[in-house]
């Protein structure tokens, strides 16, 4: 009889999550599919001084077995910024000077609420000779509609924490906290707004700053 029960306490609850899941309407999303050609232009904002920086264009160059090329360019000139590199779920490899190995895993797809992931990746500034371990965690919070220039969206917000540590192990020196709230739209394939903070190893904030989109194009859809 208790097995009897227990068994029917466990579908009980796999329905009600099923109906809860059909409620809510959304279904769980999937690796965006981008193209060459697609861009998604992002107002830059220092948090610190409240105040609207440069306006860049994220532009696809390419898509191979690297991952996928991106150029960044000033929106107002065209004039080219930096080069970035992410993979194919689009989490950063390359960020300018900046390399990370395996990736920055910003997304682990399939999404949807709830979803929480844990990953190591190792950053490294060959220019600066510089190197940083890092112990990501994300969560998929749940849906939100936001509205940002670009327009209103539906949205999974987003949370990634990632304690780093440099090179140098048993010491704080180069170690601290970031955090990441982003909210990412299906339609757009990308995140629609970013909320960036770092903290150093007391615990000091020293890096706050937020991306908008202002405008995008997919050519695959």
């Amino acid at each position: 009889m208790k097995h009897f029960l227990n068994r029917t306490v466990m579908v009980l609850g796999l329905l009600v999550s099923g109906l809860a899941a059909a409620a809510d309407g959304h279904a769980p999303i999937a690796a965006p599919v981008v193209a060459v050609g697609d861009s998604w232009t992002y107002q830059y904002t220092d948090v610190w001084k409240n105040q609207p920086g440069n306006l860049n264009r994220l532009e696809v160059t390419a898509i191979n077995e690297r991952g996928i090329e991106v150029d960044v360019k000033r929106a107002a000139s065209g004039a080219l910024v930096l080069h970035q590199l992410f993979s194919r779920d689009m989490n950063p490899i390359e960020r300018g000077k900046m390399h990370f190995a395996p990736s920055f895993t910003r997304y682990a797809f399939p999404l949807e609420a709830g979803k929480e992931w844990r990953s190591d990746a190792t950053g490294e500034n060959a220019a600066a000779g510089k190197r940083w371990r890092y112990q990501i965690k994300g969560k998929a919070l749940g849906w939100e509609k936001i509205r940002v220039q670009a327009g209103e969206f539906e949205t999974m917000k987003i949370v990634v924490t990632a304690f780093y540590q440099g090179r140098e192990v048993g010491t704080n020196g180069g170690s601290g906290n970031l955090i990441e709230t982003l909210w990412y739209s299906p339609a757009v394939h990308n995140f629609v707004k970013l909320e960036y903070q770092d903290t150093d190893w007391t615990g000091k904030i020293f890096n706050r700053d937020a991306w908008e989109l202002t405008a995008y194009a997919n050519k695959a859809d």
